[in-house]
């Protein structure tokens, strides 16, 4: 018995940090596909413009939706706002702020460039930046362990697959709608790559604004709310703050436009809402999925989740628009292209998930 005893106890540990690491998988992946679709609704807006769904997406997905998630979550949740010093706001308040700017960057370079170019290169930017730069900040112990080497051997699968998929992509614009891709918004071609590949980067920024808000998070856990969900409160500070950009720039749109009639004239104000509602929903849950992935993986679980989150979402989303007709017309060899790129994509979701051990 005393030998048995202690051994009980390590696979009792054993198991529950198999079970979290298995947890935070599914919600990673999850994450991802609750990200892939929430732009499937947007297709059956009625006689609203692009500026008009996006501002009421805004509001929902980044004002609306945080405040809801946290008071739902976080036991006296303004006593854990007037309990914390202004500094504690201040990482939220920097990240949210960078990451907002960097959504309206998404938009101007895929402008540029074209949307196949455009969301490749920031996926890959972003795929990078997001699971090497969590671990160099908040693991740098991690750097050269046997999981980092599988994340990686894993980012360089998912970079490939985008690739592919970005390639194909391109073909397929080519092919069912002419040969030259149009232009949406002004400049060089070279200018738009740029701003895709900084994009990419600072689209990131939310990570940090949860994972470096402690001191808000802890005064939540302080009040009761569950570890896992703690971090909600540090995500009402980063997202409100990176509603900003976004409703400016939408509001910016609506009077450059002259579409804000369309709220009235469209004749259709409350299923057009109810669609921008829902896709709000969907982005806002697949973050909060995210963030619960990061917390059940451990010490490089940023980085995990991320990467799952990433991959999740080109994955579900390009599963999704086939579904939905978007690659009709393709030709056969574009189509290999894009099933090609889709299997590295798949691969390394299996890598992460049976490929980094829990310790």
């Amino acid at each position: 018995m005393p030998v048995s005893a202690p051994l009980e106890v390590l696979m009792g540990e054993f198991m529950s940090s198999v079970g979290s690491f298995a947890v935070g998988i599914l919600m990673g992946t999850l994450a991802g596909l609750v990200n892939g679709i929430f732009l499937l609704p947007m297709r059956y807006i009625k006689k609203w413009e692009w500026e008009n769904v996006w501002l009421c997406f805004s509001i929902f997905s980044t004002i609306f939706f945080p405040w809801i998630a946290a008071w739902a979550a976080v036991p006296h949740l303004g006593h854990v706002f007037q309990s914390v010093p202004f500094s504690a706001f201040v990482p939220g308040l920097i990240a949210g702020l960078v990451w907002g700017v960097a959504q309206v960057m998404y938009g101007l370079s895929c402008g540029m460039v074209g949307i196949a170019i455009g969301s490749a290169a920031i996926s890959c930017t972003s795929i990078i930046a997001g699971t090497l730069g969590p671990m160099i900040v908040y693991a740098p112990g991690k750097l050269f362990s046997s999981a980092s080497l599988v994340l990686l051997i894993a980012t360089i699968l998912i970079i490939i697959g985008i690739y592919m998929y970005g390639k194909a992509g391109l073909r397929k614009e080519r092919e069912t709608a002419g040969t030259d891709t149009q232009q949406i918004v002004g400049g060089s071609f070279r200018l738009g790559l740029t701003i895709c590949l900084i994009c990419g980067v600072l689209g990131t920024a939310f990570v940090y604004g949860g994972k470096s808000s402690t001191a808000l998070v802890e005064a939540a856990r302080s009040t009761g709310a569950p570890p896992v969900l703690a971090f909600y409160v540090a995500y009402v500070v980063t997202f409100n703050a990176g509603a900003v950009p976004g409703i400016l720039y939408s509001l910016y749109k609506l009077q450059k436009n002259r579409t804000s009639v369309n709220f009235l004239s469209s004749g259709a104000f409350m299923w057009n809402l109810g669609i921008s509602i829902a896709m709000a929903l969907l982005w806002y849950s697949g973050l909060l999925l995210y963030g619960m992935a990061s917390e059940e993986l451990g010490s490089i679980g940023a980085s995990v989740a991320f990467a799952l989150f990433s991959s999740g979402t080109i994955l579900f989303a390009n599963l999704f628009g086939w579904l939905a007709g978007e690659w009709k017309g393709a030709s056969r060899e574009t189509i290999k292209g894009f099933v090609k790129g889709m299997v590295f994509i798949v691969s390394a979701i299996l890598i992460i998930a049976f490929g980094i051990s829990t310790q």
